[in-house]
C-alpha cells in the first residue's frame, strides 16, 4: 500500500556525535523521497550531558532546525525534536535543554545507571548476563516514564539491537510481558506515544523496536499515540522503513500516527 503522509520522526544530523549529515541534506533528502514531515532529533546525553558539550549540540540542532523549517516551508514539515538520553541521571541537563519551544522530545535509555552502551558491552561476562540486564532496563525505563518530561518512548526493545541482532543471544521477551505490561498501562494513563523505530529492520536484528507483538500489547494496555522514526544517522536513511512502520501500525489496531507541534499530539491518519 502507498501512504501519502509518510512521516520521519526520529533523525539525526552532524549535531549528533555518530552522525554526519547536515540538517538541510536531512530535509533536501525526504522531499526527494516524498515525505511529509520530519523531526531532527538530535542526541542529548544527560548522563555526560556537561563532560561531552550535549548542550551547545543541542542549541546548535535547535537553530539549524529552525532554519531549515524557514527554507523548506511550503515544501517539507520541519519539527524541532531532541532524543534525550538518561534523563534521570542529570534531571537538570534535561530541565535546561527542555526550556526551549521544542516540538517534539523522545526519551531513550542507551545505558543503565553505572554501566556502558548496550552497544559496548561484553555479553560473555557473569556482570552482563542479558536476562538481569534486561530486568533493570524495563525497570529503569517504567522510571523514565513516570518521570513524563517526554512526548515518545524511542526504540523500546533497543538492548536487543546489540544482544541478539550482533551476539546472537536469544531473548525470550514474553519473560518481560509483566514489566512491559506495567510500563504500556503507565505510557497510556499519562497521554504519551511508543515508537516505532524501524532502524532494526536495516540492521541485523531483523525486526522493528518493539516488534508486532509488543506493539499489540501496547494497544491492549490502552495506548492511543504510535509515532514512527528510521532513527537515520545518514541522509541515506532518511524515511527508511517508514512504510513497513506504518502498516505494523495498522494490523496492531492503530488507525493513526501522532505528529507533535509545539509538544502537542496531533493525529495524522494511516492512509
Amino acid at each position: 500500500m502507498a501512504y501519502k503522509n509518510k512521516m520521519d520522526f526520529h533523525t539525526h544530523t552532524d549535531n549528533s556525535p555518530d552522525a554526519v549529515h547536515s540538517v538541510m541534506l536531512l530535509c533536501e533528502q525526504a522531499c526527494q523521497r516524498g515525505l511529509r514531515a520530519i523531526a531532527v532529533t538530535d542526541h542529548c546525553e544527560c548522563n555526560v550531558f556537561e563532560e561531552e558539550g550535549y548542550g551547545l549540540a543541542a542549541r546548535q540542532s535547535f537553530f539549524e532546525t529552525t532554519k531549515a523549517r524557514s527554507v523548506f516551508s511550503g515544501q517539507l514539515i520541519v519539527l524541532r525534536g531532541l532524543e534525550l538520553g538518561q534523563p534521570l541521571s542529570n534531571k537538570a541537563a534535561a530541565t535546561e535543554v527542555l526550556g526551549r519551544p521544542l516540538d517534539f522530545v523522545l526519551a531513550s535509555l542507551h545505558r543503565l545507571e553505572g554501566r556502558e552502551d548496550f552497544y559496548y558491552l561484553d555479553y560473555s561476562l557473569p556482570e552482563n548476563d542479558p536476562h538481569t540486564l534486561l530486568e533493570l532496563y524495563f525497570q529503569q525505563l517504567t522510571d523514565i516514564v513516570g518521570w513524563g518530561q517526554f512526548d515518545s518512548l524511542a526504540h523500546l526493545t533497543y538492548p536487543l539491537r546489540y544482544i541478539t541482532g550482533v551476539h546472537g543471544i536469544k531473548v525470550d521477551i514474553t519473560r518481560y510481558y509483566d514489566q512491559l505490561d506495567r510500563l504500556f498501562r503507565l505510557l497510556a494513563r499519562t497521554g504519551k506515544a511508543l515508537e516505532i523505530n524501524t532502524s532494526g529492520l536495516r540492521q541485523e536484528l531483523g525486526v522493528t523496536m518493539p516488534d508486532l507483538a509488543l506493539l499489540k500489547r501496547f494497544k491492549e494496555a490502552g495506548g492511543e499515540y504510535v509515532t514512527i522514526g528510521s532513527d537515520a544517522h545518514r541522509a541515506g536513511d532518511i524515511g527508511a522503513g517508514i512504510e513497513e512502520g506504518m502498516a505494523l501500525a495498522a494490523v496492531a489496531g492503530f488507525k493513526y500516527i501522532t505528529l507533535y507541534q509545539d509538544r502537542i499530539p496531533v493525529q495524522i491518519p494511516l492512509i
